[in-house]
């Protein structure tokens, strides 16, 4: 099984170990996963993919069996997915974010726009507008610790609503037979990196950078790559987001799937492979 050392500045042990999957030839995508989930998300679409690119899939730092070192925010994250991307030697590369990792390939495109070639956002959350995490979210992070520490990590999903939580109880009515595939995922998250990124976030400025909060919600602009947005019809809570990223970034196009909701590349499997497909063509 092939992993990433992932460095932490500050010292020569690596931060976390980064496990990735590579498959397929072709032009490169990269598949990034959402808040609590893994790189199996996309078990679906990666033999679609692969019949045409080079699919690389890898379970940000904490998920699933990649560990966590120090430090857990968007900046960590895309200086993984960043020395990946080089390590591996890709160029050209499209970038897919879902939901949580949306930011992070937002940050991508900004820091690398001679390697990263077309971005896709996927029922995305809005990257960071520069403001220090408030006293309220550092609660609600303490409090997921606590239940994780305390009861496992069966608990913590239970709590977290990947169960039956209204971002994933729609998956289930419409595609019950996702639910072998979703079970495997949440089997292979582990409980101490779990534990370690929760404790590591507690003690990180989400958008924090070297020089302190940045706002990158208001360089959206900047963003010159091609852009699919895709978003479910039935998301609720973050279709205005979708919308938004669409209006803010120059080259943007939104595709909204009827049906579906946060999940919508389980929800809708066809038609989400379809758009993404057409977008890779173009």
């Amino acid at each position: 099984m092939p992993w990433f050392d992932a460095a932490d500045p500050g010292g020569p042990v690596p931060g976390a170990a980064i496990y990735y999957e590579v498959e397929g030839n072709g032009p490169p995508i990269v598949l990034l996963h959402g808040y609590a989930l893994n790189g199996n998300m996309w078990d679906r679409q990666k033999p679609i993919f692969a019949k045409t690119h080079r699919v690389v899939t890898l379970d940000l730092r904490g998920f699933g069996d990649s560990s966590c070192g120090k430090r857990w925010s968007g900046s960590a994250m895309a200086e993984d997915v960043c020395g990946l991307i080089r390590t591996l030697g890709l160029g050209d590369v499209t970038i897919l974010g879902f939901s949580m990792s949306g930011p992070v390939v937002v940050r991508l495109a900004l820091e690398m726009p001679e390697i990263i070639a077309k971005l896709i956002l996927v029922s995305s959350i809005l990257p960071s507008a520069g403001r220090p995490k408030a006293r309220s979210e550092s609660e609600i992070q303490q409090r997921e610790l606590d239940i994780l520490r305390l009861r496992g990590v069966k608990a913590w999903a239970e709590a977290m609503g990947l169960r039956d939580g209204p971002l994933v109880g729609n998956m289930f009515k419409r595609n019950p037979d996702i639910i072998p595939l979703w079970e495997a995922m949440l089997a292979r998250h582990h409980a101490d990196f779990l534990l370690c990124m929760m404790e590591s976030r507690l003690n990180t400025e989400s958008s924090a950078g070297s020089k302190g909060p940045i706002d990158w919600r208001s360089r959206l602009p900047e963003i010159r790559q091609p852009t699919l947005v895709v978003a479910g019809a039935q998301d609720s809570r973050f279709l205005d987001a979708s919308r938004r990223l669409a209006e803010a970034i120059p080259n943007a196009r939104l595709e909204i799937i009827s049906g579906a909701g946060h999940m919508v590349n389980l929800e809708e499997l066809d038609e989400f492979n379809r758009v993404v497909a057409n977008f890779l063509k173009q």
